[in-house]
């Protein structure tokens, strides 16, 4: 009886030990991260480590299983010192991994603006491409403090065990003893099981319910990472829903476009130019400390939607939106799916048909991201990257060619394709580590976030790309689109919003001028396709889940996905929803802060429903025409 209570007790307090690391970590990932988050007082992050000590539980008893059962396990031979050699690294090592884990993704997070999910770990396998093993000597080097803080709470962690330790002696076998051993392992894997389930409620913990404790921008704080991580290691395929009968998902949310204008086809040629990590607010067009001259002349003689929105956070989500419009309304993205095989719509497979080449360039490593395998996916006839470039000397020795050498090379194989061509290019040096060539450092060197002098320079890469186009036979048949993968971080410490997360520009330049003004229809990464179709007045039914922004025959908005959390954004309100109820309603137009949830309000149960049934249809259409394999006509 006392060697189990002493076993117990001891259990008990490296468990308690975890908890208290656990609590560290999110400090210090809230700390870190102070700017995504919306907190007023310590007092509200002591509430969000209190919601978030339940999550908590959950990872360290499912990380720990094994150990706890071991530990417990009726029998002599669990007083053997190599078994207890055995599971006392068992102990260590699994869980240094996991707190290293939460300390990955405070670096990590930034990026994505959610708590790391199993995909991540693609870019280890090397199934992302192998930029991971490239820019590890940089992270380490730039988050040296982040990496010290870890080792310090590792040491706290075999520090705590072994003080926790206590030599178990070869008791006597009794029946007694193996019959209080055998009670304590029961009752232990009981209470085991209901830790990793978060309760005895219904349904086990799942990401969703942290979206019933705490705000949607405050999710990530009361997650922690390991959790994150083990519940999205089997969330693949997208579970049927059925909100509404079939034959009411029609018009306008079918993804059915048939053509409108009568008038004959345009044979112009389509560039368009996605700059990484270009937020709205990192334009001189939409924040006067911005510096983006070219863009901002370029901005001001087209047609630009101020009110343009991100599908999701990640590149990888980014640019299927963008070429595909497949929105990533599910937790893997599309190219690593289990759908990623499906037919698809593409601005390269619909152009194909009235005689177009088409052709993606992205001055990265091939690989990267799956990006030349979705080319192959969505028809595209050539893809160019880092090896067709075939020039090191201008690597920039983290991601691949600078942007303005790689654009140059962008227009030189444009005027060697047969006419008309539709093309795209994914830029590259607006990221982390925020570089830019040493022959410009001082040139454009700004105060604020560091990324601000990097898009200085795909400015000045873009400008000369457009000098260089001017003097071609193309130029003035070309209508030119520019955009965003996903946005990134504000330009100063302000907290950034629900819809700052995902403001990115859209803009539509003819070099004649005939594609002016600026309008303010909430527009989309996947109603880029449909509208440009409608500029071309392409004549051919085909599918797309995105608007045509020019066709005004459907309400405009805008839907994202993170965390489990969808997010509609219309003209005024923006509506949030966890796959199963409504979880806040803002007006937005009124509320740019999104302080005040207007869902319990009932004058409001109108606009609610109203909005919750839009959303609902999107779902719904989405999620079939995805496992029914309908995305291409």
């Amino acid at each position: 009886m006392d060697k189990t209570r002493l076993t117990l007790l001891r259990l008990l307090s490296q468990l308690s030990v975890l908890l208290v690391l656990y609590f560290l970590c999110r400090l210090i990932f809230i700390y870190y991260n102070r700017s995504a988050f919306n907190f007023h007082s310590a007092s509200e992050i002591l509430l969000v480590c209190f919601y978030g000590a339940r999550f908590d539980l959950s990872a360290i008893f499912f990380t720990n299983s094994i150990y706890i059962l071991l530990v417990l396990f009726p029998g002599t031979f669990v007083f053997n010192k190599y078994y207890l050699l055995f599971i006392k690294y068992l102990f260590l090592l699994t869980n240094s991994f996991f707190l290293l884990l939460n300390f990955i993704d405070t670096a990590y997070f930034p990026f994505t603006s959610k708590r790391m999910q199993f995909d991540a770990f693609r870019f280890v396998t090397g199934k992302k491409g192998n930029d991971f093993y490239t820019l590890l000597p940089t992270f380490l080097l730039e988050y040296w403090h982040l990496w010290l803080s870890c080792l310090l709470l590792l040491f706290l962690l075999f520090k705590a065990y072994k003080r926790t330790l206590t030599i178990r002696q070869k008791v006597t076998p009794s029946l007694r003893n193996y019959l209080y051993a055998s009670l304590a392992f029961l009752a232990a894997t009981g209470l085991s099981v209901i830790a990793i389930r978060g309760g005895m409620q219904l349904k086990p913990l799942s990401i969703i319910h942290a979206s019933e404790m705490v705000e949607s921008k405050n999710i990530a704080a009361v997650l922690n990472t390991p959790f994150s991580v083990l519940y999205t290691i089997k969330k693949k395929s997208l579970a049927p829903v059925s909100y509404f009968p079939e034959k009411e998902i029609t018009g306008c949310y079918n993804g059915t476009h048939q053509p409108v204008n009568k008038d004959p086809f345009t044979r112009q040629n389509v560039v368009i130019i996605i700059v990484e990590s270009l937020s709205k607010n990192y334009l001189g067009s939409f924040n006067r400390e911005a510096k983006t001259p070219f863009l901002d002349s370029v901005f001001s003689q087209g047609l630009v939607f101020p009110n343009g929105f991100a599908n999701a956070k990640e590149s990888i989500q980014g640019i299927p939106a963008i070429l595909s419009s497949i929105p990533s309304w599910q937790d893997d993205p599309f190219i690593f799916s289990p759908y990623s095989a499906n037919s698809i719509t593409s601005f390269a497979t619909v152009l194909k048909k009235q005689g177009y080449q088409s052709s993606f360039f992205h001055g990265g490593s091939n690989g990267t991201m799956g990006f030349d395998s979705y080319c192959k996916l969505a028809g595209f006839d050539h893809y160019y990257g880092k090896n067709e470039y075939n020039n090191n000397a201008d690597y920039d020795g983290d991601w691949g060619i600078w942007d303005e050498p790689f654009l140059q090379f962008m227009a030189g194989k444009l005027s060697e394709m047969p006419k008309p061509f539709f093309s795209a290019v994914f830029t590259l040096n607006t990221h982390h580590p925020y570089l830019v060539p040493e022959k410009y450092e001082e040139r454009f060197r700004q105060n604020g976030r560091p990324i601000l002098s990097c898009v200085q320079y795909a400015d000045l890469a873009i400008a000369r790309f457009f000098e260089t186009a001017k003097k071609t036979d193309w130029y003035n048949n070309t209508l030119f689109i520019f955009t965003a993968d996903h946005a990134d971080q504000n330009t100063g410490d302000e907290p950034a919003t629900a819809l700052d997360r995902y403001r990115i520009p859209i803009a539509f330049y003819k070099p004649d001028g005939s594609l002016k003004g600026i309008r303010p229809t909430i527009a989309s990464q996947i109603d880029i396709l449909p509208s440009t179709l409608h500029l071309l007045n392409y004549p051919d039914p085909y599918f797309s889940l995105g608007n045509d922004l020019f066709g005004n025959t459907c309400r405009d908005f805008s839907v994202s996905y993170s965390s489990g959390i969808y997010q509609y954004i219309d003209s005024s309100y923006c509506y949030q929803f966890n796959g199963q109820k409504g979880i806040a309603l803002f007006n937005w137009q009124a509320d740019s802060s999104l302080s005040r949830n207007l869902l319990p309000d009932r004058s409001s149960a109108a606009i609610a429903y109203q909005q919750d049934e839009n959303l609902k249809k999107m779902i719904q259409s989405f999620t079939s025409s995805m496992i029914g394999n309908k995305m291409r006509f």
